[in-house]
């Protein structure tokens, strides 16, 4: 039994909670961990890290990460950096070891800039959205399989982005997907409000419609509730975008059987950026990756990836939603 399976078999499923579509089923687990890391946010706000292009030229894919500090630092995959030369998400979750300078992965998720607006990064509060997340996270693996290394494909984060702001009507110059966040500040903040953790929990399944989306999980209550709104925050773009797609048939989660489909899948494991083993997997329904470091499953995150019967009934109610907003643009 791998560290995963052995770490999924302890968890618990809680009672879950709602806000309009978006859905968040609590994980319990009765054996964790104290955070001995800082999150990316702590780190920041004690000044003892520094986020940065790798040369004044840059580079698009990678970043440079400067640990001042003498505590390990936790970088979240997904998680968003605004500034510098264009703003980057993480393509996986990175611990970074004191006192150390690396190299992250990371995707452009500003396709209309390319200048600096700031010598440093700052967080962005939040992880990509979960859609963005499900397909960079299936062509990291599929990089890291053949060629060694954790790109994805710039092309296809960009039109992901460029996609859903188009259904969202959030339009930036530099066509950057904070804009979507800004745009919908009203909503995020009112599905913020709706979600709390907790005792004992570590992480979290989020379902919009009834449909599964992601999962994130971690090895101690405070990585969670330290990264909590975050996930929310991101997960609800999607429940937005959902209703702008005219999506609304409900459905119930079984939050058990998503993570035995978790449990069951045979990963590779491949060092880490940073500290760690970096645990990646694939199995046709879902796609992700974890972060395991002196046999703790640090962070895990896994995206549903819809099958054809799903994905048909959901492009038939896109068809059928973008028809009835012709029709109301035409009356």
């Amino acid at each position: 039994m791998n560290t995963i399976s052995k770490y999924l078999g302890e968890l618990e499923v809680s009672n879950p909670q709602s806000a309009h579509n978006l859905t968040m089923i609590p994980i319990l687990s009765d054996t964790t961990f104290e955070a001995d890391y800082l999150l990316l946010d702590e780190a920041l706000e004690n000044d003892v890290i520094e986020i940065s292009e790798v040369s004044e030229d840059g580079d698009v894919p990678n970043l440079k990460v400067l640990n001042k500090g003498s505590q390990r630092v936790l970088m979240l995959d997904g998680e968003e950096l605004l500034g510098a030369k264009q703003n980057r998400i993480l393509n996986v979750t990175v611990l970074v070891p004191a006192k150390s300078t690396i190299l992250i992965p990371v995707s452009c998720v500003e396709a209309g800039r390319w200048h600096h607006r700031s010598s440093t990064f700052r967080s962005a509060g939040r992880t990509h959205y979960a859609e963005g997340r499900a397909t960079k996270a299936r062509r990291v693996n599929e990089t890291l399989r053949e060629r060694g290394s954790r790109h994805g494909s710039q092309g296809e984060v960009w039109g992901n982005i460029s996609m859903k702001a188009d259904r969202m009507r959030a339009h930036s110059e530099t066509a950057a997907s904070d804009e979507m966040y800004s745009v919908h500040r009203t909503s995020l903040d009112e599905y913020l409000s709706a979600f709390s953790d907790v005792p004992n929990q570590i992480g979290a399944i989020f379902s919009v419609n009834g449909f599964s989306l992601g999962v994130d999980l971690f090895d101690s209550n405070k990585a969670l509730k330290g990264s909590l709104n975050k996930l929310i925050e991101s997960y609800a773009l999607d429940a937005v975008d959902q209703q702008f797609r005219g999506e609304s048939e409900k459905s119930s989660v079984d939050a058990t059987q998503f993570l035995n489909q978790i449990q069951q899948a045979n990963p590779e494991t491949y060092p880490g950026v940073g500290e760690g083993e970096d645990y990646r997997f694939d199995n046709g329904e879902l796609s992700g990756g974890a972060l395991v470091a002196n046999e703790r499953v640090i962070h895990l995150c896994a995206f549903h990836i819809p099958g054809e019967e799903e994905h048909l009934r959901r492009s038939s109610r896109m068809a059928r939603a973008s028809a009835r907003s012709r029709n109301r643009l035409n009356q």
